[in-house]
């Protein structure tokens, strides 16, 4: 099918379920709205405002991860080393912003690094599928955008929002407004950190589109969903006094939608015999959370944004992370690296045709059986 090769990641069952939820998407707002959808995508650098550039572009070379079973570790052990584009602030006259934090010039035309789309090519971003969009409210003042795709998830604003804070230092004054998630209790617990206060909030949601004076559009702090050692020391600087280190975590997901350990029961023993505690960091605060994964010296958990944490962890502990063969994303993987951490990858059973076939299914919904043997073998050798 012409839309398969569309997508970046997935089977063709995901693939086909993301192209039906967005062309429906797409047909509903047709009779929805009556604004023009943006009809084309350009660089920030031709977005018609002053780019003023932060850092240069630098390489970071990851370091070899151990991956089990081994036909698993073309998906996950590949990558050898990640390019962080340069950063930038954008100052864009008459610049809209829509939904999840899309930038739009004022010729219509979505600016490429400012926004991601999860599962799709850039060339190929959603918002260019549809045909009308919200009419945009003004806002007359200068409006800082923060917010992202997947902002309103743990993992991605403190990874891609909050990093984004960091290169607009010293232009606090100048902001009238921050267009930012403002809807759970950790966005409201990392406004309070960084300094925001609520009257200057402009609340980011689906159908908000909003023109202003003047935008101030900072670059990623680094890759999305991947902040640069720069980006990463901004985020780690809000970090509480702590105390206490060689901690055993065991981080639980037994409460969770998706990614659950189906055979726990199995494992809380083995793990509670290697002396690991278990944990469930969504019922703790932010600070709280920074001060657990702080004093930590061995996390084993399975993939999820728990492991947003792991930017908290002192350098040289060790994780280990559990997969659904069925979903094997690398980003906690990297984020271990870049920390200067030691990862060890266990994929659970099952999907040996995927793993044979060198498919990243993306089915992020998938649980988790895992191999109690292999995962003796990792916890003995820590």
């Amino acid at each position: 099918m012409s839309y398969l090769g569309k997508y970046k990641v997935g089977s063709t069952l995901f693939r086909t379920l993301s192209e039906g939820r967005m062309q429906w998407n797409a047909l509903r707002n047709g009779f929805r709205h009556s604004h023009p959808a943006p009809a084309s995508i350009i660089s920030c650098r031709d977005g018609h405002g002053s780019y003023q550039k932060r850092s240069e572009a630098i390489a970071f070379s990851l370091p070899p991860t151990i991956v089990e079973p081994e036909n698993a570790r073309p998906l996950l052990g590949k990558d050898k080393r990640v390019e962080f584009p340069e950063t930038f602030v954008l100052r864009l006259p008459h610049g809209r912003v829509l939904g999840d934090g899309t930038v739009i010039s004022p010729q219509n035309a979505i600016l490429s690094e400012s926004t991601i789309d999860f599962h799709r090519k850039q060339e190929h971003h959603h918002l260019l599928s549809e045909r009308r969009v919200p009419d945009p409210e003004h806002f007359e003042g200068r409006l800082a955008v923060i917010t992202s795709p997947g902002s309103d998830n743990y993992f991605h604003w403190t990874l891609d929002s909050v990093p984004r804070l960091s290169l607009l230092q010293g232009m606090a004054n100048e902001i009238d407004g921050y267009y930012i998630d403002n809807q759970s209790r950790f966005h409201l617990e990392w406004l309070g950190m960084l300094g925001i206060p609520q009257e200057k909030i402009v609340e980011a949601s689906p159908e908000c589109h909003i023109e202003a004076k003047e935008l101030f559009v900072p670059s990623f702090a680094g890759l999305p969903g991947l902040p640069s050692p720069e980006g990463l020391d901004f985020v780690r600087s809000f970090m509480p006094p702590t105390s206490g280190e060689g901690r055993r975590l065991y981080i639980s997901r037994s409460g969770a939608r998706r990614r659950r350990i189906l055979n726990e029961n199995e494992i809380l023993p083995l793990l509670e015999k290697y002396g690991f505690e278990t944990v469930h960091p969504g019922k703790l605060t932010v600070a709280e959370q920074m001060k657990l994964f702080a004093s930590a010296s061995v996390i084993v958990s399975p993939h999820g944004a728990e492991l947003t944490n792991l930017a908290f962890c002192p350098s040289g502990a060790k994780v280990i992370e559990l997969f659904s063969p069925y979903y094997l994303n690398p980003c906690f993987k990297q984020l271990a690296a870049v920390r200067g951490l030691h990862h060890t990858a266990l994929v659970g059973q099952g999907g040996e045709r995927m793993l044979h076939r060198q498919i990243d299914a993306h089915h992020v919904w998938a649980n988790i059986k895992v191999d109690v043997a292999s995962l003796n073998k990792a916890l003995s050798e820590l």
